[in-house]
C-alpha cells in the first residue's frame, strides 16, 4: 500500500466523518425545537431555511385525505435528509476500517523490525521448518 492510497483512505474516512457531523446539525435543531416550548422552538427553527407555504399545505392536505391526523413540522423536512446524510457518512467511514487496520498493521510490523535492521540484535532469518543437518 503506497502513500497515495493511504492518503486517499484517510481522506475518505475524514469525508465520512464530516458527512456525519453535517447531517447531525439539522437533526439536533429539529430535536431541540420539538423538545422546548413553542416560543423558543420557533426561534430555533428559524435558523433553518423557510419552505414555500405550498409544500407544507400540500403535505397537510395529503395527510388529511389519507385520514392521518398529523401536521409535519417544517424542521422535519430538514431532519430526515440529515439522518440520511449521517447514515451515508457512517457507511463511508465504516468501509475504511479494514484499510485503516491494514495501515496500522503495516506500521506495527515496521516498528517491530526496526531493531532488526539497526543491528541492535543478531538478525534471525525466518525458516519454514526444522533445520535438517547433513552429518
Amino acid at each position: 500500500m503506497n502513500s497515495g492510497s493511504t492518503l486517499k483512505a484517510k481522506a475518505t474516512e475524514v469525508l465520512g466523518i464530516v458527512l456525519v457531523l453535517t447531517g447531525f446539525i439539522p437533526v439536533v435543531l429539529f430535536a431541540l425545537g420539538s423538545l422546548i416550548p413553542a416560543a423558543e422552538a420557533s426561534a430555533m427553527l428559524g435558523l433553518l431555511p423557510t419552505l414555500p407555504s405550498g409544500w407544507l399545505s400540500t403535505a397537510e392536505t395529503w395527510l388529511r385525505a389519507h385520514k392521518i391526523l398529523w401536521a409535519p413540522q417544517a424542521g422535519l423536512v430538514f431532519a430526515i435528509p440529515g439522518v440520511l446524510v449521517m447514515v451515508l457518512g457512517a457507511a463511508i467511514a465504516k468501509r475504511q476500517v479494514p484499510v485503516r487496520d491494514a495501515i496500522h498493521a503495516r506500521h506495527e510490523d515496521a516498528r517491530r523490525r526496526v531493531r532488526l535492521y539497526r543491528g541492535e540484535t543478531e538478525r534471525l532469518e525466518p525458516t519454514l521448518g526444522p533445520s535438517i543437518s547433513t552429518d
